[in-house]
């Protein structure tokens, strides 16, 4: 058995990262002992991958960097495999390899990792191995290219699927979601009201603590807030939380502008009528 390198110098994904540690997925992902494949297993209901470690087996930093990210395709492979449950997705489970059932499952599985990958920003020659691996599966199938566009209603809901709970360990990172639906600073419906724009708390030169924000389009400017809303503010460690908090305070703090901004419109769309 070859000697296991570290991890030095392989891609990293927190979020990915975090979901295996904090076991935040519909089942188990075993990712910490050293297994020849990677698997999903619908008998046990668990995911086990190799090790990370064992990913890292290019020559060059470039290479060495991918094999990071190729663990990672192959744990969202994996894990795509698990959202076909009756009580998840309720996709039919292939029957033995190699035949049609069993070949459908593994295109919905590997252009849900394909997808999910290319929203990641992963090399894009990992992608083009999945592109490989999709044109094996299509021989098996002996059907048309076309055929990919019947699966893609599958691969779209176990993408959504993953990437919601991945959006959770990213907020919790305090970093961007990757859908809009998961991003508290996301622009709201037509009929929910405008959110602040590039709101902040910042401390000043003075010392004191000010919040900026735009509304609608209009520069609210910079109002003081007390330094115990300052403190409460920058304590909050959930991304959520602190969206929710700004934006209350946000409301309290730029109220006069607000009505006045909110009269200048009501008094400018009577002019237009």
């Amino acid at each position: 058995m070859p000697e296991l390198r570290d991890k030095e110098g392989m891609y990293v994904h927190p979020a990915l990262d975090r979901m295996i540690d904090t076991q935040g997925w519909l089942c188990p992902i075993q990712a910490d002992k050293r297994v020849d494949g990677a698997f999903y297993s619908p008998a046990q209901d668990i995911v086990v991958l190799p090790m990370k470690e064992q990913f890292n087996i290019g020559n060059t930093p470039e290479e060495i960097y991918r094999g990071g990210m190729e663990f990672y395709s192959t744990m969202l492979h994996e894990i795509s495999h698990s959202t076909m449950t009756p009580e998840r997705l309720n996709r039919e489970m292939g029957g033995r390899f190699g035949d049609p059932k069993y070949a459908r499952e593994e295109l919905v599985a590997e252009l849900t990792a394909a997808m999910i990958s290319h929203s990641m920003g992963f090399d894009s020659k990992v992608t083009d191995n999945s592109a490989a691996y999709l044109d094996s599966w299509i021989s098996v199938l002996k059907q048309e290219p076309k055929f990919i566009v019947s699966v893609m209603a599958d691969v779209n809901k176990s993408s959504e699927m993953i990437l919601d709970h991945v959006d959770k360990q990213r907020l919790a990172l305090n970093e961007q979601p990757y859908l809009t639906k998961n991003d508290p600073f996301a622009p709201l419906g037509e009929n929910e009201e405008v959110p602040f724009k590039n709101a902040a708390i910042v401390k000043t030169k003075s010392g004191d603590y000010a919040i900026r924000a735009s509304y609608d389009g209009v520069e609210l400017g910079l109002k003081k807030v007390s330094k115990d809303t300052a403190k409460t503010y920058f304590q909050l460690t959930d991304y959520k939380d602190k969206a929710a908090f700004l934006n209350m305070t946000a409301h309290k703090t730029f109220e006069p502008e607000l009505a006045n901004l909110k009269r200048t419109q009501a008094v400018g769309a009577k002019m237009s009528i």
